[in-house]
């Protein structure tokens, strides 16, 4: 046997790979990065295309904000602060946050717009950013009016705006002067029976220095509770009650009103005209005790009736007739009346002769013309509609019933109904006075009438003004105002 060298060995053809061999390195580790790269472009290229401007915010004082914390609006996040430096000197603002605004969010960023940080605060009703106690801070905004160019710097408040709840209606601005300033801050509280209905936004002393003026904001939807006879007075301090089995108990609102004062309002019965933006009224130290047992009955709203509705017209009568033989006297009575193509209608009682009208005569006066009652029933133009309503036919006008009725063409096509629930009311009677509010839990149906709660003051000048039904604006009935009651009743 001869030995051969092991390289000249030949391997049978028939077990031979002869594919071209691809060398692989690493396994293919090589596609990782390539990967990531990919993922962070598209990761990129997605965060540009919802990015917005870039913006810059003066502030006084960081408070704390950081690179990363939001912008918020409405409690959704519209941007991000993506720096936080200082701001170079600049007069009267020393840090610098650039802002990163959302796509979707750019509009914001108009002129008029409002900036602060929220950070935790103390303030008249509760802790102010009580959630960056244990988060982050953030930067809030009050958007200007939608037609304002847009911007790109901006400087922030050094509190949260007073108005930032009325930016869109400012309310009604009230002035009160004081002989001193009893302690009010701005963003004390306007309380209407413990209720907050409005804001003290300035302090000052009044141009000539004799008083101390403070202005006050009212809530639109409030605005009808100051009336021309209102009063106002401070409510700073706060109250400690002392018990054995509670101990020490401190009422927090009075401990609030403490820190930056208060302001009580209340208003009488006859409060006289709703006040424009501008009356002055004193602000006393304390209160009287009679205006804390005042409850008249004010609509509140900012629409007090659905857009559209219009206000009929009433017209105001008066039943005058003599009584006695050998003493005589006159009396009078006076109602609303309502034209409608039926006739004039009214409250019974200022329809019927009086028992007690000497002769059986008693005279209607109304809209410039006197009648007698016993004619018109003679004469057959007086119509019962229901219990407590009447009505006087338009024969009895002749030709000026034309002028009666069609300044009142809107209300007699209005849809009136009844009442089926209780519900809220507004009662009107003539145009430029104002309306008497009754709400819905202060009513109570007793067969075809509905009962107003006697703690409710309903004077004697409401007879016969209408009901008018809050959510629709609908006739529902008229009102009848007796010595011991006060009822809504249909209108047929």
């Amino acid at each position: 046997m001869t030995d051969e060298p092991a390289s000249d060995f030949e391997v049978p053809d028939a077990i031979v790979d002869r594919r071209p061999r691809r060398r692989f390195l690493g396994g293919g580790v090589w596609l990782v990065p390539l990967l990531a790269l990919v993922a962070a472009v598209g990761v990129s290229w997605s965060a540009l295309s919802g990015r917005g401007p870039t913006i810059v915010i003066h502030a006084n004082d960081g408070h704390g904000i950081r690179p990363g914390d939001p912008v918020r609006y409405l409690g959704i996040d519209v941007g991000s602060v993506r720096d936080v430096a200082l701001g170079g000197g600049r007069e009267g603002a020393d840090v610098r946050l650039d802002v990163q605004m959302r796509k979707d969010a750019a509009d914001l960023a108009r002129a008029g717009t409002r900036f602060w940080i929220v950070r935790p605060q103390l303030s008249v009703d509760s802790v102010e950013g009580l959630e960056t106690l244990i988060g982050a801070r953030y930067v809030a905004l009050v958007p200007g009016p939608p037609d304002a160019e847009r911007r790109s710097q901006f400087n922030a408040l050094e509190e949260p705006p007073l108005d930032a709840e009325l930016a869109a209606d400012r309310g009604l601005e009230i002035v009160l002067e004081a002989p001193a300033r009893f302690g009010l801050q701005p963003g004390a509280r306007l309380a209407y029976r413990g209720v907050n209905i409005g804001t003290v936004i300035a302090v000052g002393l009044a141009s000539d220095a004799t008083s101390v003026e403070v202005r006050v904001l009212v809530r639109p939807a409030y605005s009808q509770l100051v009336r021309e006879r209102s009063v106002f007075w401070e409510t700073g301090g706060f109250e400690l009650g002392l018990s054995i089995t509670g101990g020490l108990e401190i009422d927090l609102d009075s401990f609030k009103s403490a820190l930056v004062g208060g302001v009580a309002l209340a208003t009488p019965v006859d409060a006289g005209p709703a006040v424009s933006t501008g009356s002055r009224f004193p602000l006393y130290a304390d209160p009287e005790d009679a205006w804390l047992d005042w409850q008249p009955a004010l609509p509140l709203g900012n629409d007090l009736l659905p857009p559209g509705a219009s206000l009929p017209k009433l017209l105001r009568g008066s039943l005058v007739w003599e009584r006695g033989r050998i003493l005589r006297s006159t009396d009078a009575r006076t109602a609303w009346m309502l034209p409608t193509p039926r006739g004039l209608l009214g409250p019974r009682d200022l329809l019927a002769v009086p028992s007690d009208a000497r002769e059986g005569r008693a005279v209607l006066q109304v809209a410039g013309k006197d009648v007698q009652l016993s004619e018109l029933q003679a004469q057959g133009h007086l119509e019962d509609r229901g219990e407590h309503l009447r009505v006087v036919k338009p024969e009895a006008f002749g030709a000026a019933w034309d002028g009666l009725l069609e300044p009142n063409e809107p209300v007699t096509t209005r849809t009136h109904r009844a009442l089926a629930s209780p519900e809220d009311l507004l009662v009107v009677r003539e145009s430029g006075r104002d309306p008497l509010g009754i709400d819905a839990s202060r009513l109570r149906l007793e067969g075809d009438r509905a009962l107003i709660d006697d703690r409710i003051p309903v004077a004697k000048g409401w007879h016969g003004a209408l009901a008018m039904a809050r959510r629709d604006g609908a006739v529902v009935g008229m009102l009848i105002v007796e010595p011991r009651a006060a009822y809504v009743v249909p209108i047929p």
